[in-house]
């Protein structure tokens, strides 16, 4: 049940963390090229800082941090896929 909410966590953060990161990165030349890699970044520490805590005790510490990573990734492709969506429709882009 805890990994459930957590993932259900992530999700929700990592469709704001794109659009926050693009708040500050947009504008620039060097910026517009950092703001996926900079969401990613921030959405797997995000999610390994809070995996730690929350998932069973008796896990190794690193093993926790690795899927709080993978639902940090998790949760930024759905952000993205939601916004994608959201500006294009089904028909696409």
């Amino acid at each position: 049940m805890r990994i459930l909410v957590l993932a259900l966590l992530m999700i929700v953060l990592g469709a704001f963390t794109l659009p926050l990161s693009a708040l500050f990165l947009d504008g620039s030349d060097t910026g517009e090229n950092l703001i996926i890699p900079v969401a990613l970044v921030v959405s797997c520490v995000i999610g390994a800082v809070l995996a730690v805590p929350v998932l069973e005790p008796d896990m190794p510490a690193g093993k926790r941090a690795l899927i709080g990573v993978g639902l940090g990734v998790l949760g930024l492709v759905v952000g993205v896929v939601v916004f994608f969506l959201l500006l294009n429709g089904f028909d696409g882009a």
